[in-house]
């Protein structure tokens, strides 16, 4: 059986993936792609102590979670579109150009 340890330490990993990610890109899709990430790497250590409480409920928040990151997305993407038809690019330092 692997141990709890090794659970957290990858999530540590795929967060620290994530903020990288976030800071170091202009991408909007690279962007949503690292914050995906830091989500993921949430949920698995969600998942991790859940086990040692009650792994019914752990199980029943992470299918919420996975339904409101689907619904991010679902949300996140036309805005990326939007942003690429304006200006011809998703680098988000063009989008504070969309303020009135």
């Amino acid at each position: 059986m692997i141990s709890s340890i090794l659970y957290v330490l990858v999530s540590a990993v795929v967060a620290g993936v994530g903020v990288y990610g976030v800071i170091s890109q202009r991408g909007a899709i690279r962007m949503l792609i690292a914050v995906e990430l830091m989500f993921n790497a949430a949920l698995l250590l969600l998942l991790t102590f859940s086990r040692f409480v009650n792994p019914l409920e752990g199980s029943v928040l992470a299918l919420f979670a996975i339904t409101l990151a689907s619904a991010e997305v679902g949300v996140v993407v036309p805005i990326i579109v939007l942003l690429f038809r304006v200006f011809g690019t998703t680098d988000v330092t063009k989008a504070s150009k969309m303020k009135r």
